[in-house]
């Protein structure tokens, strides 16, 4: 049996259907279709029923993806613990943090380990969706969140206060608390981003105030900086142009450095985490 075929097959099974198995896996949606049947005719069976609005698990297949399932987390482990072995400070390191951290630390991190440690090199992937540590979509994480997950280690790194910033050109009356925020235009974050307390507060507190909504923290800092509206944003977010008005208290994070426990003591990764963590007093 093809491990690939396996693999899009528990993609189509979490997200039923092609084209999101495709996207998942960065692949074609032929090639997703291709494997399919290649592993349905291998095994002599069907894995799914194919229905007009997805595609759902046989019996069959859902018997399929528990033990695809272990299998996986077997293949990620020997690649975890093989990694764990590596004790040479070179090779690539992925990294995944939001857009403001990537623009504000990794530079200035990137730049001292070229001098010190050339055969290192650092991937880094922006956004602010968290990435699977356990799927090795990456090695280090360096995000802001109150609550890490509890399979991972990590290191919190600094607390982050929240402002209500607007911009420094705005000619409209600027907001010296939170009630003068009412009748005030703001930026709003869609739903990717409500896990965070700041945007749950301000959607409980100003919903029908919310004029532009946006999915990562630099677009919002562009949109109050362009005077669209007030943004709520972290102590990291830096800028021409955009001034704290006053503190929001009770909507903190906090910044954590964080990897998987069959990780942290290989050499290059180490190297990286370490730098990553005295940059972070810049915040």
């Amino acid at each position: 049996m093809n491990w690939n075929d396996l693999s899009v097959f528990l993609a189509i099974a979490e997200q039923g259907s092609l084209a999101g198995a495709a996207r998942d896996l960065k692949i074609n949606h032929s090639t997703v279709f291709r494997r399919l049947n290649s592993l349905e005719s291998d095994l002599n069976t069907r894995l799914f029923e194919r229905l007009p609005d997805g595609y759902v698990l046989t019996p069959v297949g859902e018997r399929m993806r528990e033990l695809a399932l272990e299998a996986e987390g077997a293949i990620q482990s020997i690649e975890r613990e093989v990694a764990g072995r590596d004790l040479e400070p070179c090779g690539t390191v992925r990294l995944t943090t939001a857009p403001n951290i990537a623009r504000t630390i990794v530079p200035g991190v990137l730049k001292k380990l070229r001098r010190t440690h050339p055969r290192i090199i650092v991937e880094t992937s922006v956004g602010d969706t968290d990435y699977d540590l356990n799927r090795r979509e990456a090695d280090i994480a360096l995000r802001a969140t109150t609550r890490p997950p509890e399979h991972l280690v990590g290191r919190k790194l600094a607390e982050l206060g929240w402002s209500v910033c607007g911009a420094t050109s705005s000619r409209r009356r600027q907001p010296k608390n939170i009630p003068e925020l009412q009748g005030q235009p703001l930026i709003g974050a869609d739903a990717s981003m409500m896990r965070l307390a700041a945007f749950q507060w301000l959607e409980s507190n100003f919903r029908e105030q919310i004029v532009a909504r946006a999915n990562d923290l630099s677009t919002m800092a562009a949109l109050a900086r362009a005077d669209v509206g007030l943004a709520v944003l972290p102590s990291d977010q830096k800028g021409d142009g955009l001034r704290p008005l006053f503190t929001v208290s009770g909507i903190g994070g906090e910044l954590w450095l964080l990897t998987h426990p069959d990780l942290r003591n290989v050499r290059r990764i180490r190297v990286v985490w370490d730098a990553l963590a005295e940059a972070a007093g810049c915040l």
